[in-house]
């Protein structure tokens, strides 16, 4: 079974998330752009069983594009985003690709909310792109 490990920068909150992600994918929504500064946030999804956090976490709760709330983790002390918990994919943790130890082990397969996409942030022209949340199934 492959695992997949990571956290924070300062090293206060580690994880550990077992097996291969659900899915991963760039998400180009308003909130998840806000929340990293940047044109997109690339996240991994897990079901919550098979992640296990050691540290102490600090959740700022939003609402996203999809309108849902969504819980997003992160280092109290060095404020390193590591994840997020939307009411859309109830059961699962998103872990942000960029507190793995090894973000290679992920491939996000699209670019979601791509109606928010902004020219200047370039994704890959064969990732597909879909216009707002994927459709669970």
């Amino acid at each position: 079974m492959e695992k997949l490990t990571g956290g924070c920068q300062c090293g206060a909150v580690r994880y550990e998330a077992n097996g291969p992600p659900v899915f991963a994918a760039h998400c180009q929504c308003v909130d998840c752009k806000r929340s990293s500064g940047a044109g997109h946030v690339t996240a991994a999804g897990f079901p919550e069983s098979a992640v296990t956090f050691v540290g102490t976490t600090k959740s700022y709760v939003s609402r996203a594009d999809s309108g849902a709330n969504v819980s997003r983790a992160f280092c109290p002390e060095c404020g390193g985003r590591l994840a997020l918990r939307s009411e859309t994919i109830p059961g699962m943790v998103l872990l942000m690709a960029g507190s793995l130890d090894d973000a290679a082990q992920i491939t996000p397969e699209a670019a979601i909310f791509d109606t928010r996409h902004v020219a200047w942030d370039y994704f890959d022209p064969a990732l597909p792109r879909v216009p707002g949340m994927p459709p669970r199934g």
